[in-house]
């Protein structure tokens, strides 16, 4: 009976996979469409490809998102979707082959929602998955000792929710989730445009716009150019944006984020806060991606902010712990 060993990260903008001898072998929009019957179980598509035509579906076809703030909302959906996955990551799978998979997950979850995860993934074939915190992963993929006993703190802001924790000793000592993401930043983008200049934006621009022009300086200078669609007059209209007008909506969300890294500073231990200020502050996650990042949260929480900008980091950790069970077992016994 052969076994094979899986990195499996079910977020709520997308699904990643490594897979133990070939690394990152998917990565898809979290996404799959179907029918409104609830009679109909017919899979529309899926992953990327529901992302794709989604604008373009017929009238009883629903793209739906099973996972909502990097829990799963919609177990019915979830299963599905991540079945399509593995056959596409296993299209020659047969009787006799076991999956084990470390699956990447936010910090804090409840017993109910790690029990969701569980199910989705033995549902979808997968034969034994171990629930690994989001934040180890991201320490272990970018070469951090997790199991010293000097304290690290990792904040990962995401596509809709950040974490934030103090890890040490292969486990997490503190830990906090708050439902600020990308996707929080895209929709105040989105009503912003809508509110001032009467046009209608789609979320993948409204992203779009936070890439290319969005900065925590406050005097950046960058325009970017947007057709969106003005309700009123019914009509395509072009306009441009400045990153200027929209730093008070950066500013807000990630002095968000910044109080509550001060608040479990202030709440941990003398010895810790010595660690963080000798060790400084990870930042991972596509709200990373920002220019003047450091800078700012360097002014905001007065410790150093060193920042990684590869979203596939958490992934290639969950590889590493794959490669490496003694430290696996390690993080497994203070789980």
């Amino acid at each position: 009976m052969s076994t094979h060993y899986i990195g499996l990260k079910m977020g709520s903008i997308h699904t990643t996979i490594y897979k133990s001898g070939n690394g990152i072998v998917l990565k898809e929009a979290s996404l799959i469409a179907m029918p409104t019957n609830p009679k109909n179980k017919d899979i529309y598509a899926v992953g990327d490809e529901a992302k794709m035509i989604k604008d373009r579906l017929p009238q009883n076809v629903i793209v739906y998102s099973p996972i909502v703030n990097s829990t799963i909302q919609y177990e019915d959906l979830a299963i599905p979707m991540l079945k399509y996955f593995m056959r596409k990551v296993f299209p020659n799978r047969t009787i006799g082959q076991n999956i084990k998979a470390l699956l990447c997950t936010p910090i804090g979850l409840t017993p109910e929602e790690k029990k969701s995860f569980e199910i989705t993934c033995f549902k979808a074939g997968i034969s034994d998955v171990a629930l690994i915190p989001d934040v180890l992963c991201y320490a272990v993929g970018n070469g951090i000792d997790i199991q010293s006993e000097k304290a690290h703190m990792i904040v990962n802001m995401g596509g809709n929710v950040s974490s934030i924790a103090i890890i040490a000793n292969c486990s997490v000592l503190q830990g906090y989730n708050i439902s600020i993401g990308g996707a929080m930043i895209a929709s105040a983008i989105k009503k912003y445009i809508l509110e001032n200049y009467g046009v209608s934006i789609t979320s993948e621009q409204a992203y779009q716009i936070k890439y290319e022009i969005c900065s925590l300086y406050e005097n950046y200078q960058a325009t970017i150019n947007i057709d969106g669609y003005n309700p009123t007059k019914n009509q395509t209209e072009s306009i441009t944006i400045s990153s200027k007008e929209l730093y008070p909506i950066i500013h807000y969300y990630y002095s968000k984020i910044a109080d509550v890294i001060n608040s479990v500073i202030k709440s941990t231990s003398t010895q810790i806060i010595n660690d963080i200020a000798e060790n400084g502050i990870y930042y991972y996650g596509s709200l990373s991606d920002i220019t003047g990042l450091d800078k700012f949260m360097q002014e905001k929480t007065s410790f150093e902010s060193i920042t990684t900008i590869n979203d596939q980091v958490h992934i290639l950790g969950l590889g590493e712990l794959i490669k490496y069970p003694q430290l696996l077992h390690k993080i497994l016994k203070n789980l």
